[in-house]
């Protein structure tokens, strides 16, 4: 469990877009930990969660992008049926509505990483510790 800074981009919606993002991340040498991304019509919003978010900000404003800064939660839980349904449910008693989600695993892992947009992450990270 961990609190970590997810930067929102919004980029237009045309291919290329996302890879063009993913370069310029690593001639930085900075490395994408979560991506999420979501489209509309014309554009779309990418989420990251990054190892330097610093860093990728600092790029991204450079290269004309709008970024938003986030504090997210981000849970390293066991890969079984329940798993996170449980943690939806521990934020849920505490009040902590999720925004959304986003996550994944690798086939056969025994670990998953969610990342949580919660009303209150600071308080939430603490439900996990």
């Amino acid at each position: 469990m961990a609190l970590k800074k997810q930067l929102s981009i919004t980029v237009v919606n045309q291919a290329g877009e996302g890879a063009k993002l993913c370069a310029m991340l690593m001639e930085t040498g900075v490395n994408i930990e979560a991506i999420s991304v979501c489209e509309f019509t014309e554009g779309g919003v990418v989420r990251l969660v990054v190892d330097d978010d610093r860093a990728a900000v600092k790029l991204l404003r450079e290269r004309g992008y709008a970024v938003l800064v986030r504090v997210v939660i981000s849970i390293v839980m066991e890969n079984r049926p329940g798993a996170l349904g449980e943690a939806m449910g521990a934020l849920a008693r505490r009040g902590h509505n999720v925004n959304y989600c986003y996550g994944s695993v690798s086939p056969g892992s025994s670990r998953a990483m969610i990342v949580f947009a919660v009303s209150d992450p600071m308080q939430a990270d603490l439900l996990f510790r």
